[in-house]
């Protein structure tokens, strides 16, 4: 089973943060501060989940989503922001399996990133797609702020 995840956060405290979390819960990690080095490193290292901030300069995260989707579609993709709000083309698009809003709980990310090797796995075999948190971004996207888990 591949688990790898890269991390794409212009931010070096969130990176190495994410990064460590991601390892302590058994998964390999790579990570980049921009994505230009992160659509290169996708194709040399082959992650099956991409842990993406929007908001980054020059070439931002939504830039990124694109690319992956057009040449790496079944890589599952995972957004951060630190704003309440995405764009609903791009998180609505395939292969976007969860958001997360920073800052972040360590629970969060890791089940975030379990849906996305499922989705991905499920990708490459061609078998049906575990759901993605289609209903609690469909709620997000509508104006509502989702429940927390365990709420």
């Amino acid at each position: 089973m591949n688990n790898s995840v890269l991390v794409v956060d212009d931010e070096v405290l969130m990176r190495e943060v994410l990064v460590r979390w991601l390892r302590a819960a058994g998964y390999s990690t790579t990570d980049t501060h921009d994505a230009t080095t992160a659509l290169e490193l996708v194709a040399t290292e082959e992650p099956c989940v991409v842990l993406v901030d929007i908001e980054m300069p020059g070439r931002d995260g939504l830039w990124l989503v694109e690319r992956l989707r057009e040449q790496f579609p079944s890589v599952a993709i995972v957004l951060a922001t630190a704003r309440e709000t995405i764009p609903p083309a791009v998180s609505m698009q395939d292969g976007v399996v969860d958001y997360l809003v920073k800052p972040f709980e360590l629970d969060r990310v890791v089940d975030a990133v379990k849906r996305a090797v499922e989705w991905h796995e499920a990708a490459v075999t061609r078998a049906p797609r575990p759901a993605a948190a289609s209903d609690t971004l469909d709620e997000w996207l509508r104006g509502r702020r989702p429940r927390s888990q365990g709420q």
